[in-house]
């Protein structure tokens, strides 16, 4: 889904790509933004997803590699991303906490 659609104010790509463009996020950055959300005396379980976002038809891209893709079940150009989220069993709410690209 694109964040145009999902936006409560009316966004063009040009705008959130200049944004990204204009900032430097680290994994660090994002666990300063969520760590006093996090409830650690809560029951919770650490979620890790691995993603690889093909771009089969990008060459020039810096962070594009070739990696193998289980969806293609052969190797791909592409993007790969590790995320991990923080998950609360008893109010069952996710918050990401760390990523690597």
């Amino acid at each position: 889904m694109a964040l145009s659609e999902v936006s409560p104010s009316p966004l063009s790509h040009d705008t959130v790509s200049r944004w990204l463009k204009s900032r430097c996020f680290r994994p660090k950055d994002l666990w300063r933004l969520v760590q006093l959300s996090i409830d650690k005396k809560s029951p919770c379980v650490l979620i890790a997803d691995d993603t690889l976002i093909a771009k089969t038809r990008s060459k020039k891209i810096e962070m594009v590699h070739y990696q193998y893709s289980g969806n293609e079940h052969d190797v791909i150009a592409g993007i790969g991303l590790v995320n991990l989220l923080w998950h609360n069993l008893t109010t069952v709410g996710s918050i990401p906490i760390d990523y690597l690209m």
